[in-house]
């Protein structure tokens, strides 16, 4: 039987392959943008040429005081009292604000920084109830509604009412994730994984210290890190014990588990955290 041999690719093959990959990478930008641009590259990210980062925010994972802090950088953010401003289709500058070319660069340059936040998949989603469902938003009535029909609320002045709760929620999602918008979705899908080389993934849990490395890291003036101190639309914790049970969990841990498995947090963690 012969040896198996190797060998290290040419100086032409490297060159070919990395033109490929950008030509593949660049096809990709050009499908997101001609479908009305996907959230991740567009409402979802803020990237700089200026400052060398790509950023990528997560719903209810501190998108808000990232994009506060990177928009107040680009001098294009809001008051900090009109921080609700930063999520306007208008805010930037997003991915999609560049031409491919540069895109191309910035997802592949070593000299960009780029980065995003995940967080445990059980807290994201209690997050997201309390933060849009728990209580009248108006941007979600729709959707509250639907849930109400759904799990047979009680009829008040001619309509169902009551406060939805984090199980008929659960239910809810479950049983028709497509009526869900990105609070809900798969962290591995909005970050786009598959085409983004992150230098740095960090962690929501601990936020504070990682990011204000990171914006260390880019030199970053002082009123950038005041800014990315603040904590802009929060909601308040609560143990996971309290509205988790092992037959919810573990259909939540079924539904997000390429989170829990690709970011490392634990099927039990509803126990502990």
């Amino acid at each position: 039987m012969g040896e198996c041999q190797s060998r290290w690719p040419s100086a032409a093959e490297i060159v070919e392959n990395s033109v490929v990959e950008k030509e593949v990478l660049a096809a990709r930008v050009e499908a997101a943008r001609a479908g009305g641009g996907h959230t991740s590259w567009c409402y979802h990210s803020r990237a700089s040429l200026a400052h060398r980062y790509v950023a990528m925010t997560v719903p209810k994972v501190a998108c808000t005081t990232i994009k506060m802090a990177l928009q107040t950088w680009e001098g294009c953010g809001p008051p900090p009292e009109r921080w609700a401003e930063v999520h306007a289709s208008s805010a930037g500058p997003t991915l999609l604000a560049y031409p491919t070319a540069q895109i191309v660069e910035m997802l592949r340059s070593p000299d960009h920084l780029r980065f995003s936040f995940v967080r445990n998949p059980y807290s994201r989603l209690v997050s997201a109830w309390k933060s849009k469902l728990a209580w009248a938003d108006p941007q979600y009535r729709q959707l509250q509604t639907s849930i109400r029909e759904a799990c047979d609320y009680p009829v008040v002045d001619g309509q169902r009412a009551g406060p939805i709760l984090f199980r008929d929620a659960v239910q809810c999602l479950l049983a028709d994730p497509g009526v869900f918008d990105d609070h809900w979705s798969l962290q591995v899908d909005l970050l786009v994984a598959d085409v983004i080389d992150y230098h740095v993934v960090g962690r929501f849990e601990r936020f504070g210290q990682q990011f204000h490395a990171i914006l260390r890291r880019l030199h970053a003036p002082p009123e950038v890190v005041g800014i990315a101190r603040r904590v802009f639309n929060p909601t308040q914790p609560m143990p996971l014990a309290a509205v988790y049970d092992p037959q919810l969990a573990r259909r939540v841990y079924d539904l997000y588990v390429a989170d829990f498995e690709t970011f490392g947090y634990h099927k039990d963690s509803w126990r502990y955290e």
